[in-house]
């Protein structure tokens, strides 16, 4: 399995925390709305949270941080895998919202896209169909990989 080194560490130490969001729950309407921002971070994400805290509860495990404990998810529980993964997806996913921010790429990266998947409406379905395989709320993350390929 190849390291990737850019993800960020969240929540070093158990037990494992919801984190305040950087802003409003209705800072990124019209794309989401307040309620779903809400109950996404209050019901959702906590819900993961609580559920590694206590999948760990009793494990030798539980002073790990997420991605070291990614790293040998094979040996984890799927309680730890599906709601540490949950926890640490959402955590990622709220820091990349942006308040004021245009609804499609551009710039560098869509000419990246194109090049890649052919246009964004195929970029698009490609990776709507790959969060659809997904357990839970359907994760799935475009990423870079040292060539700079998408």
């Amino acid at each position: 399995m190849k390291k990737i080194e850019i993800l960020p560490e969240f929540s070093l130490s158990f037990p494992y925390n919801l984190p305040a969001l950087a802003y409003d729950y209705n800072s990124l309407e019209p794309y989401f709305d307040a309620r779903t921002m809400e109950i996404h971070h209050t019901k959702h994400h906590n819900a993961y949270v609580d559920n590694v805290n206590k999948a760990l509860e009793n494990d030798s495990n539980k002073q790990t941080g997420l991605l070291q404990l990614f790293g040998k998810a094979s040996e984890l529980s799927a309680a730890v895998r599906n709601n540490g993964g949950g926890h640490y997806n959402h955590q990622f996913f709220w820091t990349l919202l942006k308040t004021n921010n245009g609804a499609n790429p551009e710039g560098e990266l869509i000419n990246h896209i194109i090049r890649s998947f052919g246009s964004y409406d195929e970029f698009r379905d490609e990776f709507t169909k790959a969060a659809l395989t997904r357990f839970g709320s359907g994760w799935a993350w475009l990423a870079v990989d040292d060539d700079k390929n998408l």
